[in-house]
């Protein structure tokens, strides 16, 4: 949801199951690419949600150092769906899931 704010009722309403991200970028704040590369560097672990706006260059421009910087440190970039499956996570609707 929009700044990341819910309530019971958002989560009820959604119809999906609702996942929230675990990085925030501040990309649509900063601006600036390099910044947004060291958000997800300095603190991306095993299962992080990585939050990016993709209506930004500078976002765009993020996105081709930290996809292959990721993938070179071992991870994985998969779906959500598929990340709740690798934890063994079942999603349900109208249930906040934490991914960790």
């Amino acid at each position: 949801p929009p700044y990341g704010s819910y309530t019971q009722g958002v989560i009820n309403t959604a119809g999906t199951p609702f996942i929230l991200w675990s990085i925030d970028t501040l990309d649509w704040k900063t601006r600036n690419a390099q910044k947004t590369v060291d958000a997800v560097l300095s603190k991306v672990k095993d299962g992080d949600i990585i939050l990016m706006h993709d209506l930004y260059l500078p976002t765009a421009q993020a996105t081709e150092i930290i996809v292959p910087r990721l993938i070179d440190m071992g991870f994985d970039l998969v779906s959500v769906s598929e990340l709740a499956e690798r934890k063994g996570i079942t999603l349900e609707t109208k249930a906040y899931s934490k991914i960790k």
